[in-house]
């Protein structure tokens, strides 16, 4: 049976940002080196194949870059861009670097694809439109959250569709509590926490309109958990990671920078998801 792919409406819109992203994707985190192209280095000729054997080693049967100073990537550029484009071309490249920041998750009879939104490009594409969030299947249909939840068969109620605001100090509290579970991606991540507590949060008057945008994002890229936690749980994390959105956002003024370190924190951690949904379940 062939998997019929969905993606988010701005999907096809994106394209990397390069030497003009503030935020490397090429530094901070282990480059896994899928076998294909571990075979394909190792056959590769001249000195870049000699450049490239040396700069890659294999830890518990995964090849991966040998990274450098703040986690660099070897072949990343001063100015951002990529050596090995540069001397060769993209088909160099391995898959994690080829695909990222896209996933593909199987849901039922579906792929749900999209871009993760460590990324700030996709920051940018899921905030450069305020309308609410819409989808798209390969064969050209278009259709709501509601229909694509109706597709799974899941019951979606019109308050689940969106973001629910009016989020109270003793909300912010525990959406603080769940997020200080969770295993820390750096000291940056445990200072803001760390400040967040000592805020006084005040409700304030009105939430972006983004933000209901941002939520159902969230609740998309949540559905492969659906299975194994159960759709109230689903529903309870996107839900709280919005919230988690919006404090922070409360703090910095800054929401596409608030949306992106949440995502290195948590939609990047496969551990620190189901922290979250452990403790929402």
């Amino acid at each position: 049976m062939s998997l019929v792919m969905i993606y988010p409406d701005f999907y096809q819109d994106f394209c990397c940002k390069a030497d003009s992203c503030q935020h490397t994707c090429c530094a901070g985190w282990e480059i896994d080196i899928d076998e294909a192209t571990a075979a394909k280095y190792q056959q590769l000729g001249g000195p870049l194949g000699e450049s490239v054997r040396q700069n890659i080693m294999e830890v518990e049967g995964v090849w991966q870059f040998r990274l450098g100073a703040g986690d660099r990537c070897p072949f990343l550029c001063k100015d951002g861009l990529c050596e090995l484009i540069r001397r060769a071309d993209e088909s160099l490249l391995c898959d994690i670097c080829t695909n990222h920041p896209r996933f593909f998750v199987t849901v039922g009879e579906y792929e749900l694809a999209g871009v993760g939104l460590s990324c700030e490009k996709s920051c940018e594409l899921l905030l450069a439109d305020t309308a609410p969030l819409s989808f798209r299947t390969e064969k050209g249909e278009d259709m709501t959250l509601e229909e694509l939840l109706q597709r799974l068969s899941l019951p979606a109620g019109e308050e689940d569709l969106c973001y629910q605001t009016g989020l109270t100090p003793d909300d912010a509290a525990f959406v603080l509590d769940c997020m200080e579970r969770t295993e820390p991606i750096d000291a940056a991540w445990t200072a803001q926490l760390k400040q967040l507590r000592s805020e006084k949060f005040v409700p304030e008057g009105g939430v972006p309109q983004a933000f209901d945008r941002i939520y159902q994002y969230i609740l998309y890229r949540a559905l492969e958990y659906m299975p194994q936690y159960g759709w109230g749980t689903v529903l309870a994390y996107g839900q709280l990671n919005a919230d988690f959105i919006y404090l922070a956002y409360q703090l910095s003024g800054q929401l596409g920078e608030s949306i992106r370190r949440w995502s290195e924190q948590i939609e990047y951690s496969t551990e620190n998801v189901k922290i979250l949904m452990g403790l929402l379940a």
